[in-house]
């Protein structure tokens, strides 16, 4: 894709794509050593193979790889980032509903809620097609978890166009959100034009939305206290004495007391406290179990 505001074309050059049988061989590898998780990272990640590789029975590459992972022994969960929607098909749609190994979290990079805006920095979907992809992931796994990324302020933003992110961002309710103040990056299409916006209109726009952003997230935590979490254990928590932290399936933070025997460990997790980012809880376990090592 060739984003009129990226300049990772120009610094990566042509996609290019590892086999999915390479890709196999250092995942039963990881497994092997004891990884829990995997990610799979790449420029539009769900584009992987397009043009190379073909399709099987109506199903991409990337969700042939997805497939060939979910029958990995000891693989307990697969993530991936950062896609793009223009290559969100209805295959990768039902792999979030009929793969158990595949976390029911999808981050879909918008980066304007407005058509106009979108056309601009050369993002080839629109408002409604973005929003038919939203619809499709909550009805094949109700109670997912979206995150996304925004940019504000990218040249010949108006107010009209920022109210239609803004009403965007209301509708979907995302959990998390990566949210950029647009800046120049010399060698890209929109550094050359002359329609930028003022500073203080960049700094005001983001402010507005990690405010929509923190009420939602906060509702979204708010609704999980009193359920039993799966968190796969990542080690101690920045703050508290004996405090250890670890992520949801939905990709939340959760902390909690534990000890080291726990990192690498899938573990039940009953939701007592929420933040407007951080979960805090307590092990589904007895005492003698994470006590102290």
């Amino acid at each position: 894709m060739s984003c009129h505001f990226c300049i990772v074309p120009k610094t990566r050059g042509k996609e290019r794509y590892r086999p999915i049988e390479h890709i196999m061989v250092e995942v039963e590898e990881l497994v092997a050593n004891g990884t829990r998780e995997v990610t799979l990272l790449g420029q539009i990640v769900n584009a992987y193979g397009r043009g190379q590789m073909p399709a099987k029975n109506g199903k991409t590459p990337f969700v042939q790889l997805l497939e060939a992972l979910q029958e990995v022994d000891g693989l307990e969960r697969i993530r991936f980032t950062s896609p793009h929607p223009i290559a969100f098909g209805k295959d990768l749609v039902a792999a979030y509903r009929d793969l158990p190994k595949l976390c029911e979290y999808a981050h879909l990079p918008v980066q304007s809620g407005s058509d106009r805006i979108l056309e601009a920095m050369n993002r080839p979907y629109s408002r409604q097609r973005f929003l038919r992809i939203v619809d499709a992931l909550q009805e094949a796994v109700p109670g997912m978890h979206l995150s996304t990324d925004i940019i504000v302020g990218f040249p010949g933003e108006m107010e009209e166009d920022f109210e239609l992110t803004k009403s965007l961002f209301e509708e979907v309710r995302f959990d998390m959100a990566f949210i950029f103040k647009y800046s120049i990056r010399t060698g890209t299409v929109a550094a050359d034009l002359v329609d930028q916006v003022p500073r203080e209109v960049k700094e005001s726009r983001n402010q507005e939305l990690l405010r929509i952003l923190e009420k939602h997230s906060l509702k979204r935590n708010e609704s999980l206290v009193g359920t039993t979490q799966e968190v796969l254990v990542e080690g101690p928590a920045r703050k508290g004495e004996g405090m250890f932290m670890g992520r949801t399936r939905g990709f939340r933070k959760v902390v909690f007391p534990g000890n080291k025997r726990m990192v690498g460990e899938l573990l039940d997790i009953t939701i007592e406290l929420p933040s407007v980012t951080v979960l805090k809880g307590t092990p589904v376990l007895t005492e003698e179990t994470f006590s102290a090592a």
